[in-house]
């Protein structure tokens, strides 16, 4: 556990600006909410000025901004997919990385551990950052919901909003840690996890839009946790098995990969 615990204190100060930064941003979204409340009339008119495409992209054909539910999925939901994504893929992506990049890896190998233990002591500890990350977030979206006068909303489709996320964000980072494998230096990893991120965002955006391109949409984390199927149906099973396996998949993948490496030192 002694990895464990020197990944949590490695990883806090990035943990904690990248949890107010999204936490505050979902309180400035809350806070502004009861103004547009209380103007339904013009608030319609100008989502009617959205263009379709956008609308369609975030979710603006389906739901409301004039409910609570409506307006934190459609425009703070996203940014909690997207950016919580690129910390969990940098997140991911580093934490093995930087052993090599930074020439301790030597070191860590010739204390009493396998690379085995120590595999799992990095993943224990990327996974309990991304979990403390998410719960932050809920907390403060939840204490945003109640301080501001945002009206009625159900309590339960909020917390599938605030938990989804860490569905796709434990995905993307299992992902970057099985590709950090592939890199030596850590900015190099870094940055092809930032691309996947990204990369697989437009390609969602261009299967929304597209029906030609529809078939693109499976091969994302972002479309099993989408807010119009959260909102409306719930969490479909189906979707969080696909999340979950490709998680393991790729955890699996990477102790089956470390353990056959040649470490550069």
């Amino acid at each position: 556990m002694q990895v464990f615990r020197r990944e949590l204190g490695a990883n806090r100060k990035g943990w904690l600006v990248w949890t107010i930064a999204l936490a505050a941003l979902n309180i400035l979204m809350m806070s502004v909410y009861p103004s547009f409340r209380q103007d339904t009339a013009n608030l319609e008119a100008v989502m009617n000025l959205f263009p379709e495409a956008f609308a369609k992209i975030f979710g603006l054909d389906q739901l409301s901004m004039a409910d609570p539910i409506g307006f934190y999925a459609t425009e703070a939901y996203f940014m909690v997919i997207l950016f919580g994504s690129l910390y969990a893929a940098m997140l991911g992506a580093s934490i093995l990385s930087k052993e090599e990049d930074d020439k301790t890896i030597e070191f860590l190998l010739a204390r009493p551990i396998s690379r085995g233990r120590m595999l799992a002591d990095k993943l224990l500890a990327l996974l309990a950052l991304l979990l403390l990350f998410n719960v932050g977030i809920g907390i403060v979206t939840f204490a945003a919901f109640a301080i501001f006068d945002v009206g009625e909303y159900s309590a339960a489709t909020l917390l599938r909003l605030v938990t989804a996320p860490f569905l796709a964000h434990l995905t993307f980072a299992a992902l970057a840690f099985c590709l950090a494998l592939f890199f030596v230096r850590r900015k190099s990893a870094t940055s092809t996890a930032i691309g996947m991120v990204i990369g697989l965002y437009f390609v969602d955006v261009l299967a929304t839009l597209s029906d030609k391109f529809e078939l693109l949409r499976y091969f994302t984390p972002y479309n099993y946790v989408k807010a119009v199927e959260l909102v409306r149906n719930g969490f479909d099973p189906a979707n969080v098995f696909v999340l979950l396996g490709v998680t393991i998949i790729a955890v699996a993948t990477s102790f089956f990969l470390y353990n056959r490496r040649d470490i550069t030192v």
